[in-house]
């Protein structure tokens, strides 16, 4: 049985094999005739796997192109949902960089290009910084009543966001409103981050997000407007000099009884430390008043313009 198989393929074997390559040659020609190979685009998204924990992760595109080859009969039935792209954030640190775009394609496709091949991507580290909740007083009360106290729940709060926002903050602020209240009133002031500009800082959160400030007024007291002296201590870097020093407001309004209010002319600020300061600069304060003397907003601002010196080394 066996020996009749081998004659049967061993018989004509070279027409066989000639017959073999002929039928092979024309299906492949029959194939890239009917079923050619093509080349298509797809607009894939672009997806980040292994992003480390702890970390805000920006990139900058949300989508590449993929151009592929492959049968002209599987275009038919392919969509961009069949593709995907990614790059992977495994070992990454923080910063800005670029990193190299991977795939995942049908069978029978092959990869022609990726536009872009590379993407840059920013890791910006997630902190927590602590701020002096600041309370601005705005408005007037009743007639015949003045501002004695005003006091909050929370003095000190924390703001939580990426490195890079965090940075800008400069100060948590709220805003009082006295709305011509007469008598003692307590409200929920929300709590906003600003930059060095006064302007909001978005992307951080504040915790907790407002704070009650309980205000007490006072009735039967003299007002009067007195100028704000800037106190410094302590002496520059050697090599700098202070040109100026301004205070913002210059002046401000305190409220007392008569008698306390006549002793006052002038009401200075807390020490600021010049030791620390290496060019201009500028620095919130609270007011150091005297006994018995009111007034809206303690904080003020004190900038210092700091030089260097002209004077030569000896």
């Amino acid at each position: 049985m066996i020996g009749r198989l081998q004659n049967l393929v061993r018989r004509n074997l070279a027409a066989k094999i000639l017959c073999f390559l002929v039928a092979l040659v024309l299906w492949g020609y029959v194939m890239n005739d009917q079923n050619p190979s093509i080349e298509g685009t797809f607009s894939v998204p672009l997806t980040i796997m292994n992003a480390p924990e702890g970390y805000k992760v920006s990139q900058e595109t949300g989508a590449v192109k993929l151009k592929v080859r492959g049968p002209r009969s599987m275009f038919v039935n392919a969509s961009e949902a069949d593709f995907s792209a990614y790059v992977d954030l495994e070992n990454a640190s923080n910063g800005r960089k670029a990193y190299r775009v991977h795939t995942n394609m049908p069978q029978g496709f092959e990869l022609v290009e990726i536009q872009p091949d590379a993407v840059e991507v920013t890791l910006d580290r997630i902190e927590s910084r602590e701020f002096r909740a600041e309370l601005i007083v705005t408005g007037a009360t009743a007639p015949g009543t003045t501002v004695a106290k005003v006091t909050q729940t929370v003095a000190v709060v924390s703001v939580e966001g990426p490195k890079s926002l965090l940075d800008e903050v400069n100060r948590v602020i709220g805003y009082v409103g006295l709305s011509g209240n007469g008598t003692d009133f307590s409200l929920q002031v929300p709590l906003t981050p600003i930059n060095i500009d006064g302007r909001e800082v978005s992307g951080v959160t504040v915790r907790p997000s407002s704070v009650q400030a309980d205000v007490q007024l006072a009735r039967g007291l003299t007002k009067k407007v007195v100028t704000i002296k800037a106190i410094t201590m302590g002496a520059l870097p050697k090599g700098l000099v202070m040109s100026g020093v301004k205070v913002d407001p210059v002046k401000i309004e305190i409220a007392g009884t008569d008698e306390d209010l006549s002793k006052i002319t002038s009401v200075e600020t807390e020490e600021i430390d010049l030791s620390t300061a290496d060019k201009s600069t500028s620095r919130k304060v609270m007011l150091k008043l005297p006994e018995g003397v009111t007034v809206t907003n303690k904080e003020v601002t004190v900038y210092l313009e700091i030089k260097k010196s002209e004077a030569k080394e000896p």
